[in-house]
């Protein structure tokens, strides 16, 4: 973003157009004239012009006694510091950064015939002369980055050649004059980091040639003017960290803007689809407002987004799978609203992202594999859902993630030969479990359940209907606990452990099998008690464990 800013002030500073101060009736120059008439500085023969503009600035250096500058009588006016001549008048002064303290004087509204003047990143402090209007021939005024207070003289308004009006980064209050829309060739206006208060004039929208607009972080209210609609030559509009209400449609008609700012302010309604049709879009941030209704399809029109934010808002309904069309998008912030259904698997078309949020919605159904193919993803957050199945193990390579928050387990089954495509999501989810299980186990088994063979020729394992519904691993020589996980086959009707080493206790949650018909569990070194849910289950050798049932808990009565 930074780079885009750069480039649009360099449109507007090329000819190094900035200025500062001046007065309605010339300062007194009598007193000074006589220290430039007659010196090294103005070259033979005098011109009288430059003769005064030379006693107009020493009379102006006086005011900023901090500064070095070299401008005396005793050196030529040309080779005065950040000061242009054309034609025996002086019509630059470049004094950017010049450690200039003091108060911008109104003496430099004598320098009639000034083009540019850049005084930012400077001490200045007081107010803005009013003197600075009669600045006609004025093409660049640029004060930015000062600690200037007070408001924004009108009379700005008279400058009607200027092209460029940078006064952010100060200390200004006020409203915005409605007499900036008299700038009729105004190509940047910079008013941002200010404490600058009211609405925006509807006459901001008379500049028809506008391409730079920023007011970001005032304390503007009110509504987006309409007129704002009709600048049909701005590139970036900046309003975000405002107090700013009412509706985002009068922007929608903005065909050549390429930077839309308007988080953090109180905007409301819907995102109007019409926004789709600002095909030259590449940020458009609409994060920290209260609007409402769904994110439109359209907006998958806007091929040339890097980055859409839509985060703490109120936004209802599905995420669109439209979405998935942003090829250059880089960063996608949908978190903090009340979206809900699944999360499209078009979003893993997106693969130049890089930041992704969803969580805090109320989105259901599983992760989709497709989210793997993200490889650029450096940031991803998910949590304050209601997702289930399990995490594509591609995603462990994000390094900023609140995957453990998600209480779900990682895909070890997919995009792998252990499931064939298209990859069922109940059969992934059996086939996690399984290996899980795996994990749990000990001894001398050698199990062939690994993901480069085919889960339906896994040992003991029966598949029906794309899930496992028969596990039969009598005499495996398997130790170690019966794994927990076993209770996550939903499907699973004939569990047979016979005849192994197995130990420790019986797990309750294979009481969670509502489905299970058969049960084989003898022959192994249990131990604890049987949990009792187990006894409804048709077949089983429960008898001959030798075990007690688990005692069934009963309620305490509370003495009153």
């Amino acid at each position: 973003m930074k780079l885009f800013i750069s480039l649009l002030w360099a449109i507007f500073t090329i000819s190094g157009l900035i200025l500062v101060a001046g007065a309605d009736t010339p300062v007194a120059a009598q007193q000074t004239t006589s220290s430039c008439a007659n010196s090294i500085a103005i070259p033979d023969p005098e011109d009288p012009n430059l003769v005064a503009d030379c006693s107009t600035l020493l009379n102006i250096k006086t005011h900023w006694a901090s500064a070095s500058l070299n401008w005396t009588t005793t050196t030529p006016i040309t080779a005065w510091e950040g000061v242009t001549i054309t034609i025996s008048r002086v019509t630059g002064l470049e004094l950017n950064r010049k450690q200039l303290t003091g108060t911008i004087p109104a003496a430099l509204g004598n320098l009639t015939n000034l083009t540019y003047l850049n005084l930012n990143d400077n001490q200045l402090t007081s107010t803005i002369p009013k003197e600075l209007g009669n600045l006609s021939q004025l093409q660049t005024l640029n004060l930015h980055g000062n600690k200037l207070t007070g408001s924004i003289p009108a009379r700005l308004g008279n400058l009607t050649n200027l092209r460029g009006l940078g006064i952010a980064h100060n200390q200004l209050t006020g409203t915005i004059p409605k007499e900036l829309g008299n700038l009729s060739n105004l190509g940047g206006l910079g008013l941002n980091d200010n404490q600058l208060t009211g609405t925006i004039p509807k006459e901001l929208g008379n500049l028809s040639q506008l391409r730079y607009l920023s007011l970001v972080r005032n304390q503007l209210t009110g509504a987006i003017p309409k007129e704002l609609g009709n600048l049909s030559q701005l590139a970036y509009l900046n309003l975000k960290k405002n107090q700013l209400t009412g509706s985002i449609a009068p922007l929608t008609t903005l065909t050549n803007v390429g930077q839309l700012w308007l988080n953090y302010n109180q905007l409301t309604g819907p995102i109007p689809p019409a926004l789709g049709t600002l095909t030259k879009l590449q940020y458009l941030t609409l994060a920290h407002n209260q609007l409402t209704g769904t994110i439109p399809t359209a907006l998958g029109n806007l091929t040339k987004l890097q980055y859409l934010t839509l985060d703490s808002n109120q936004l209802t309904g599905t995420i669109p799978k439209e979405l998935g069309n942003f090829i250059n998008l880089q960063s996608l912030a949908l978190d903090g609203n009340q979206l809900t259904g699944a999360i499209p698997k078009e979003l893993g078309n997106l693969t130049n992202l890089r930041g992704l949020g969803l969580d805090s919605n109320q989105l259901t159904g599983t992760i989709p594999k497709e989210l793997g193919n993200l490889s650029n993803l450096l940031r991803l957050n998910m949590a304050g859902n209601q997702l289930s199945g399990c995490i594509p193990t591609a995603l462990k390579r994000v390094s900023e993630n609140d995957l453990s928050d998600l209480g779900l387990p990682f895909c070890l089954c997919t995009n792998t030969n252990a499931i064939p495509d298209p990859e069922p999501a109940d059969l992934v989810k059996d086939c996690t479990t399984l290996l899980a299980a795996k994990d749990t186990l000990r001894g001398s088994a050698s199990l062939n359940w690994s993901t480069t063979t085919r889960i339906t020729a896994w040992d003991g394992v029966t598949v029906s209907n794309s899930r496992v519904t028969e596990l039969f691993l009598r005499n495996k020589q398997l130790t170690g606990a019966i794994p927990t996980q076993l209770g996550n086959l939903s499907q699973l009707t004939n569990l047979n452990l016979r005849g192994n080493r197995l130990t420790g206790p019986i797990p309750p949650a294979l009481a969670n099998l509502s489905h299970l018909t058969h049960l084989q569990l003898r022959n192994n070194q249990l131990s604890g008690c049987i949990p009792n849910a187990l006894s409804r289950i048709a077949n089983n050798d429960l008898s001959s464990l030798g075990l007690p049932f688990c005692p069934t808990p009963t309620a305490t009565a509370t003495s009153t």
